[in-house]
């Protein structure tokens, strides 16, 4: 397995767990943005929901959509999955406790889970796919469609605020990747998330 030298440790569940080795990875640990009120909530499986059937391929692969309901919109992507992988929903509380990275010809890949995280207790599995996240758009008075999925009203345009919003992971640098999972610590009227929700891959092998 060729890896990239692009490299992320979203840790916390640890007293004393390493410095991250990059700028995303210390953000990630923080429970949120300063004077957040947080809930606690157990890690579960949910968050992105599968609509409509599965399309098989000729080759072998598969499609199929997913999408999550935000602020009453769903936004909904279709996703091609390897043959023989499964889409898994998860919801984890934050901090996660996991290493990605960038694997060539993957995309961005869970390598390691820190022992005792809150991502192994919710499912998560070495190996994974990180295909679509949760996200803050922030500060957005312009969205992408498809990557962003938000519709800000023309209050919240004029304001900039951060509105909750999902964020596809196919075919976007590492960083970018990074940065959605990190911003589910930003506050959206004044209360950061306690939980991200992530739509992985996961290949036969895992």
């Amino acid at each position: 397995m060729t890896t990239l030298a692009a490299r992320a440790s979203l840790r916390g569940a640890r007293p004393r767990a390493s410095r991250s080795l990059r700028r995303a990875s210390s953000r990630s640990s923080r429970p949120g943005a300063r004077g957040a009120r947080l809930a606690a909530r157990a890690s579960s499986a949910g968050g992105f929901a599968r609509y409509g059937v599965r399309e098989e391929q000729p080759d072998g692969s598969f499609l199929e959509t997913y999408g999550i309901s935000i602020d009453g919109n769903v936004g909904r992507e279709t996703l091609r999955f390897a043959p023989g992988s499964v889409a898994v929903s998860l919801t984890i509380a934050r901090p996660l406790g996991i290493v990605f990275e960038q694997v060539e010809g993957k995309g961005v890949v869970a390598v390691e889970l820190v022992e005792g995280s809150n991502a192994a207790a919710a499912g998560a599995r070495a190996g994974d796919v990180l295909r679509l996240t949760t996200a803050v758009a922030k500060g957005k008075s312009t969205v992408k469609v498809g990557k962003w999925q938000v519709e800000p009203s023309v209050d919240m345009r004029s304001r900039g605020a951060n509105r909750a919003a999902y964020f596809a992971c196919d075919g976007r640098s590492f960083d970018a990747v990074m940065d959605a999972v990190v911003s589910n610590g930003e506050e959206v009227d004044g209360v950061a998330s306690p939980t991200v929700s992530l739509l992985l891959e996961r290949p036969a092998s895992a």
